[in-house]
């Protein structure tokens, strides 16, 4: 085991300890061995291993990640796990040429396709976009059990482009979702719900340790930047029909 592989698995038991101890202890008592599960927004690979580790060799996973670095390391680090594949591309509604917005810091955390809304210019660098299906297909999935979403603000567009594919597979979703993040107001929660709503998906979120039903949530009160509990990540699941 070389270094690389050290660190991401030293990142990958950091986010079940200490980044996303709930999500990942949900996550692994969700995603069962043969399933296909898809990454967006896989950034280091933190919930690539744990989904990996979910489906096993039986399963899949399709990871996607627009920061070509990024995507080049993670599929260095999966070379060995042949359920993995990763993507190097920025899942939208549309497909072609884009450009994605870094960082002016250099940083890789928060890389979008819509910007920064606390008005960082950033530093742009060409991406390829695919939508979700076109993501699906180029892997072979012939089924999607779960999502998991974490793209910056963007969520609303990626599922509002796949309604056929949520209708037909209904996976299981975690995604991440922040009012800060929203283009406009009421694109962010509030926006995921809306969008949700005619496919017959339940709702919850994490804070303080549980899981909640979307009718408490209050952003005011569980997305208040820099207090200690920060309500993020959304579970969406599927209603019987």
């Amino acid at each position: 085991m070389g270094w690389d592989d050290l660190r991401w698995l030293h990142r990958a038991w950091r986010y079940r300890l200490y980044v996303d101890p709930d999500e990942i202890r949900w996550l692994r008592q969700t995603v069962r061995p043969g399933q296909s599960a898809v990454d967006l927004g896989a950034h280091k690979g933190g919930y690539t291993y744990w989904l990996a580790k979910a489906v096993g060799r039986n399963g899949r996973v399709v990871a996607a990640e627009p920061q070509r670095e990024l995507a080049e390391r993670l599929a260095r680090l999966t070379r060995r796990l042949p359920q993995v594949i990763v993507r190097n591309v920025a899942v939208s509604d549309s497909s072609g040429p884009d450009e994605i917005v870094m960082r002016s810091s250099g940083s890789s955390h928060g890389a979008s396709l819509t910007g920064f809304p606390d008005g960082d210019p950033g530093r742009r660098i060409p991406v390829v976009k695919a939508t979700l299906p076109e993501l699906v297909a180029s892997a072979g999935l012939t089924a999607v059990d779960f999502v998991k979403c974490d793209i910056e603000g963007h969520e609303l567009r990626v599922f509002g482009a796949a309604a056929e594919l949520i209708d037909r597979h209904r996976p299981v979703i975690l995604c991440e979702c922040e009012e800060r993040h929203a283009a406009s107001p009421g694109d962010g929660v509030q926006g995921l719900v809306r969008l949700f709503e005619p496919h017959r998906y339940a709702i919850r979120f994490f804070f303080g340790g549980a899981l909640h039903p979307i009718d408490a949530f209050d952003a005011g009160k569980h997305q208040v930047v820099g207090a200690r509990d920060y309500a993020n990540n959304f579970v969406l699941e599927p209603l019987p029909r």
